[in-house]
Protein backbone atom coordinates (compact mmCIF):
# COMPACT_ATOMS: atom_id res chain seq x y z
CA UNK A 1 0.00 0.00 0.00
CA UNK A 2 1.14 3.77 -0.79
CA UNK A 3 0.23 6.77 1.35
CA UNK A 4 -0.90 9.77 -1.47
CA UNK A 5 1.17 12.34 -1.00
CA UNK A 6 -1.26 14.20 0.97
CA UNK A 7 -5.00 14.20 1.13
CA UNK A 8 -6.66 10.70 2.80
CA UNK A 9 -5.52 6.96 1.57
CA UNK A 10 -8.37 4.60 2.16
CA UNK A 11 -7.13 1.03 2.11
CA UNK A 12 -8.47 -2.11 2.73
CA UNK A 13 -6.25 -4.88 5.44
CA UNK A 14 -6.49 -8.32 4.84
CA UNK A 15 -3.33 -9.78 5.41
CA UNK A 16 -1.51 -10.99 8.35
CA UNK A 17 1.13 -8.43 7.60
CA UNK A 18 1.24 -5.13 5.60
CA UNK A 19 4.06 -2.83 4.60
CA UNK A 20 3.01 1.02 4.15
CA UNK A 21 4.96 3.49 2.86
CA UNK A 22 4.67 7.11 1.74
CA UNK A 23 5.94 7.18 -2.23
CA UNK A 24 6.30 10.51 -2.70
CA UNK A 25 7.60 11.99 0.24
CA UNK A 26 4.80 13.99 1.68
CA UNK A 27 3.42 17.42 0.62
CA UNK A 28 0.27 18.10 2.50
CA UNK A 29 -1.29 16.62 5.73
CA UNK A 30 -2.33 12.94 5.35
CA UNK A 31 -4.40 10.68 6.72
CA UNK A 32 -5.09 6.68 6.69
CA UNK A 33 -8.16 5.33 6.89
CA UNK A 34 -8.50 1.00 6.91
CA UNK A 35 -11.29 -0.68 6.06
CA UNK A 36 -10.68 -4.03 7.79
CA UNK A 37 -11.25 -6.92 5.46
CA UNK A 38 -13.16 -10.32 7.52
CA UNK A 39 -10.33 -12.21 6.97
CA UNK A 40 -8.48 -10.37 8.99
CA UNK A 41 -7.21 -12.45 12.61
CA UNK A 42 -6.11 -10.47 15.91
CA UNK A 43 -1.85 -11.00 15.95
CA UNK A 44 -1.79 -9.24 12.38
CA UNK A 45 0.88 -6.63 11.52
CA UNK A 46 0.46 -2.66 9.95
CA UNK A 47 3.97 -1.35 9.59
CA UNK A 48 4.48 2.26 8.41
CA UNK A 49 7.37 4.12 7.19
CA UNK A 50 6.48 7.83 6.01
CA UNK A 51 8.82 10.88 5.30
CA UNK A 52 7.89 14.36 5.16
CA UNK A 53 9.03 17.66 3.59
CA UNK A 54 8.73 19.75 6.59
CA UNK A 55 5.66 19.65 9.26
CA UNK A 56 3.09 17.96 7.72
CA UNK A 57 0.79 16.20 9.97
CA UNK A 58 -0.08 12.59 9.70
CA UNK A 59 -3.58 11.31 11.30
CA UNK A 60 -4.53 8.21 11.74
CA UNK A 61 -8.33 7.49 10.93
CA UNK A 62 -10.87 4.61 10.61
CA UNK A 63 -9.56 1.38 11.71
CA UNK A 64 -6.18 2.75 13.69
CA UNK A 65 -6.04 4.02 16.98
CA UNK A 66 -2.61 6.32 17.52
CA UNK A 67 -2.41 10.37 18.13
CA UNK A 68 -1.82 12.25 15.00
CA UNK A 69 2.09 12.48 14.36
CA UNK A 70 3.88 16.02 12.79
CA UNK A 71 6.54 15.39 10.54
CA UNK A 72 9.70 16.87 10.64
CA UNK A 73 11.09 18.37 7.47
CA UNK A 74 12.42 15.93 5.22
CA UNK A 75 12.47 13.43 8.00
CA UNK A 76 11.67 9.72 7.99
CA UNK A 77 9.24 7.50 10.99
CA UNK A 78 8.43 4.63 10.92
CA UNK A 79 5.46 2.91 13.54
CA UNK A 80 4.50 -0.48 14.08
CA UNK A 81 0.38 -1.61 14.84
CA UNK A 82 -1.11 -4.63 15.97
CA UNK A 83 -4.35 -5.55 15.37
CA UNK A 84 -6.22 -6.77 18.90
CA UNK A 85 -9.12 -8.06 16.41
CA UNK A 86 -11.34 -5.14 16.77
CA UNK A 87 -9.29 -2.08 15.71
CA UNK A 88 -5.29 -1.48 15.04
CA UNK A 89 -2.76 -0.38 17.80
CA UNK A 90 0.77 1.31 18.54
CA UNK A 91 2.65 -1.65 19.10
CA UNK A 92 4.92 1.64 20.41
CA UNK A 93 5.99 5.44 19.86
CA UNK A 94 6.69 6.55 16.24
CA UNK A 95 10.61 6.27 15.61
CA UNK A 96 12.55 8.85 13.46
CA UNK A 97 15.01 7.15 11.50
CA UNK A 98 17.08 9.70 9.55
Amino acid sequence: ITIAATGTTAETITNRVTYVETLPTLTGNATLDLTLGSQLKAGALLHLKVKTTATETFTFGTGIDAPVVTGVGGKTWCQSFWYDGTIFLPCGAKIQID
